[in-house]
């Protein structure tokens, strides 16, 4: 029996919503808390106090995950939702009025980085075509492709680019299933969706900001802390049966014990604003008739990500081809540093100024895909906050680790203290960078099941969504402050 069951979930994002609405329809008693105004400031990603990428404009749709098919199966599950809550909000999800729609399906031109298909692109389209859809991919040399999509609608969207100093082409695949997702949009809708089903919310940076989470001695798992609840930083304890951890890059602040499997580290945005009076690229650039589009300049250097125009006419360009560290000195219980330092998220008045290397690719990239903006000044500029794990896959688990789990060398040599919390009493959401913002109507339905059931859940995703102590430090996470990401050296 849920009822009366009392959960605490720290973080009002992407994770932290998704999670507290599922938990609720669940009959848990659920509440939610952010160190954000969000009631106040309702997600606006230009607010002083946003600094979470769940905050963000938008974010790409996108089920094109090579051979990953469970994140592509995940992907279409949750477009089905995407358009069935637009459906009930009485929105096309293509107007640029008052009541935008939550997902737009402006489809998402993935441009290759030479004139022919990298292997990425072929194993999704082999899933594809394995999950019947190969219809809606749309390879640009491909003739009875171009023929489809010419008849369905989509060829004005198949774009050419020619490659530098070449007479080629770029390479390109139209996914007509893809697009954006309005991501702050999305989260104000969702948390008055979540306060609708009895969901409670502190925000703020004192009744809201967790200061450390409640601690006692378990009388059921001898030598292990059961979590009993949260003190927040206006003095107050929140009693709580389980505290759900998912406030994304500040995670390993609040919980210690995740600093081997996470890292906080940061995108790059800019955005040029449209006059709406300038009426060719007001048109040009809308949704309808400009697709989504990814470009990779090399096959293992920068992931560019161009996003679609908000309704007051921001064209957003996104570059993760270096996910900048700021590493700083870490409290002495941290489980895991490098060099006594961890990466945690720069203050949000620091985050408006770009390093170098992220200002000349985006910079290059605009005077080959966006020409009309190469001597046009950027409209604005941010630091985005993410979470990276290990493998960028989610970190989904209930924290009950006993000792033995961990590798011998990794104690040793890089841990001091394994901390185990018993009776299932914390349980972790977070990480990812970036990807969850697309899955958040259904990802709590899969979580809150891994909650309730563990291994024996039946969600076909908690094969991947799991705690996973044997993991190899990679995915960037190996550098540590020397490496070339930390952008504390600029």
């Amino acid at each position: 029996m849920t009822e009366g069951k009392s959960i605490a979930v720290i973080g009002a994002g992407i994770f932290g919503l998704s999670l507290a609405i599922a938990l609720r329809d669940r009959n848990y008693e659920v509440t939610v808390f952010d160190r954000s105004q969000y009631d106040a400031n309702g997600y606006d990603p230009t607010a002083d106090d946003v600094q979470a990428a769940s905050a963000d404009h938008n974010k790409i749709f996108r089920a094109s995950y090579g051979k990953e098919i469970h994140y592509q199966r995940l992907a279409l599950e949750s477009r089905g939702a995407w358009v069935s809550e637009d459906e009930k909000r009485g929105s096309t999800g293509q107007d640029d009025g008052s009541n935008n729609g939550l997902f737009v399906n402006s489809g998402m031109l993935r441009i290759q980085p030479f004139d022919h298909l990298a292997t990425l692109e072929k194993e999704t389209l082999a899933n594809m075509q394995r999950d019947g859809l190969r219809d809606t991919q749309f390879v640009k040399s491909d003739l009875a492709d171009c023929e489809r999509a010419d008849k369905l609608g989509w060829k004005d969207k198949i774009l050419n680019f020619r490659i530098p100093d070449s007479e080629s082409t770029y390479e390109a695949v139209l996914d007509s299933l893809a697009g954006f997702v309005r991501c702050s949009n999305a989260c104000a809708h969702y948390q008055k969706v979540a306060a609708g089903k009895g969901v409670k919310f502190h925000f703020g940076p004192q009744e809201g900001a967790v200061d450390y989470l409640v601690k006692v001695k378990s009388d059921i798992e001898p030598g292990k802390d059961k979590v009993t609840g949260l003190k927040t930083k206006d003095g107050v304890v929140h009693d709580a049966d389980a505290v759900v951890v998912a406030a994304g890059s500040f995670s390993t602040q609040i919980l210690p014990d995740l600093s081997y499997h996470l890292e906080s580290s940061a995108g790059s945005l800019a955005t040029f604003k449209i006059d709406k009076s300038n009426t060719e690229l007001w048109d040009k650039y809308s949704p309808e008739r400009f697709p989504v589009m990814t470009w990779k300049s090399t096959p293992r250097a920068p992931l560019w990500k161009r996003y679609r125009e908000t309704p007051e006419g921001l064209v957003k360009i996104g570059y993760r081809g270096v996910k900048w560290t700021n590493f700083q000195p870490a409290p002495k219980d941290t489980p895991f540093t490098q060099d006594g330092q961890w990466s945690v998220p720069l203050p949000v008045e620091e985050c408006s100024l770009l390093p170098e290397p992220a200002l000349y690719a985006i910079k290059q990239f605009v005077s080959i895909f966006l020409p009309e903006f190469d001597s046009t000044p950027f409209f604005s500029t941010k630091l985005c906050w993410y979470t990276d794990s290990l493998d960028n896959s989610f970190v989904v688990s209930t924290y009950f680790l006993p000792l033995q789990d961990i590798r011998v060398d990794l104690i040793l040599n890089q841990i001091d203290h394994v901390p185990t919390y018993a009776e299932k009493s914390v349980f972790v959401c977070t990480g990812g960078s970036g990807h969850g913002a697309k899955f958040l109507p259904v990802l709590g339905k899969h979580a809150a099941d891994i909650f309730e059931y563990g291994d024996q859940s039946s969600s076909f995703m908690r094969p991947f969504w799991r705690w996973r102590p044997d993991a190899p430090r990679r995915n960037g996470l190996e550098e540590g402050p020397g490496g070339p990401r930390n952008i504390s050296h600029n």
